[in-house]
């Protein structure tokens, strides 16, 4: 029994130091690893872009400047629209916080107070809570300025490279068939993921944006990136960028249309989570919400506020890595969903029956 026993907990050690060591090396580089994760991620879902130019006739070289120039007219033109945005919203957070603690103050005159814990102190603090965060999200949104541009810089070198990366590939892996096969399933899920996840983001918040720009709402292109981006974070991404435009609707419209504005908001994001990325998705890109929400946590602990933004494909790599291998298929499906975990369970029953 201690023979066995043995080999196990030293793997187990071995693992474990593996892992603390290169968490303490990742959360020491976070800054560098943030800026090179994020260029690799916008690299990869910008590589199909150039191949479908190259699959129309445009040359190799040629294609990759448009996709570059593109991109950089886009990050130009959203940093120009939220960069000015946010400023202006910025100037007017004081207003708005005097706004929604004399809005509280009315509401509160209808609810009973019980000892030292009245409505009005509880509803101030969490008020309070609220206007702090949209300070801190916008602060972020100003300070990216820099890495932004550096992120187009790196992008750009490594699209360059990446239309070549096929046929280096193909020459390096083509005497090791099974390992060449596992890496081209793994580039195609993790780029699909990202291609797929980043269309699913952008129909809800351009749903959304319309919505907002239809009622008049201040600021709509801010919230509508806003959204864009923290939908990324499984859960609570789009709670906290509907947060603005939910308080903005509440001094616009009242009670009546801030409670409109999250319906609307529920509507959209339920359609495009669970019926537009589903079926563009397929089963082997879902994960389990116990995996999502201790990734959430991990990744912010080594990436910070980034780490939150990328906890999703981070987390899909481990999963589709483990995936290409026989050896960790079984934490692959450890990560999924209980569905999916039932219907494997299923499938090795009938695989077995047939056998026997």
């Amino acid at each position: 029994m201690s023979i066995n026993s043995n080999p196990l907990s030293a793997k187990i050690l071995m693992y474990s130091t593996f892992i603390v060591i290169l968490t303490v090396g990742m959360r020491a580089i976070a800054p560098i690893l943030t800026t090179i994760l994020f260029s690799v991620f916008a690299a990869l879902i910008l590589t199909p872009h150039i191949r479908w130019l190259k699959r129309r006739g445009i040359p190799g070289g040629l294609s990759v400047i448009l996709v570059i120039l593109l991109f950089a007219f886009i990050i130009a033109v959203l940093g120009v629209v939220v960069f000015g945005a946010a400023i202006q919203f910025e100037d007017q957070i004081p207003l708005y916080q005097t706004r929604l603690m004399g809005f509280i103050d009315i509401l509160t005159r209808y609810i009973p107070s019980q000892g030292e814990l009245s409505a009005n102190s509880i509803l101030r603090g969490i008020a309070s809570n609220m206007i702090f965060l949209m300070s801190s999200i916008i602060n972020g949104l100003l300070n990216a300025g820099t890495t932004a541009g550096i992120i187009i810089l790196t992008t750009a070198f490594l699209l360059i490279d990446a239309s070549n990366a096929p046929e280096k590939m193909n020459s390096e892996l083509e005497a090791q068939s099974k390992l060449h096969m596992s890496m081209s399933k793994f580039d195609k899920n993790l780029v699909g993921f990202l291609v797929i996840k980043a269309e699913t983001n952008l129909i809800t918040a351009v749903g959304i944006t319309v919505v907002l720009f239809i009622g008049g709402i201040d600021f709509a292109i801010l919230w509508g990136v806003l959204i864009f981006l923290l939908s990324y974070i499984p859960y609570i991404g789009l709670v906290l960028a509907s947060i603005p435009p939910i308080m903005l609707v509440l001094f616009k419209y009242g009670p009546v249309g801030a409670l409109a504005i999250i319906v609307v908001i529920a509507i959209v994001d339920m359609l495009a989570e669970n019926v537009v990325f589903p079926s563009l998705a397929g089963k082997g890109l879902k994960l389990s919400p116990g995996i999502l929400f201790l990734s959430l946590i991990y990744w912010n602990y080594v990436l910070g506020t980034a780490g939150v933004l990328l906890s999703i494909p981070l987390t899909l790599i481990l999963k589709i890595i483990f995936e290409s291998f026989d050896e960790t298929k079984w934490l692959a499906r450890l990560m999924g969903p209980t569905e999916d975990i039932e219907e494997n369970e299923k499938t090795e029953s009938q695989k077995n029956k047939m056998a026997t």
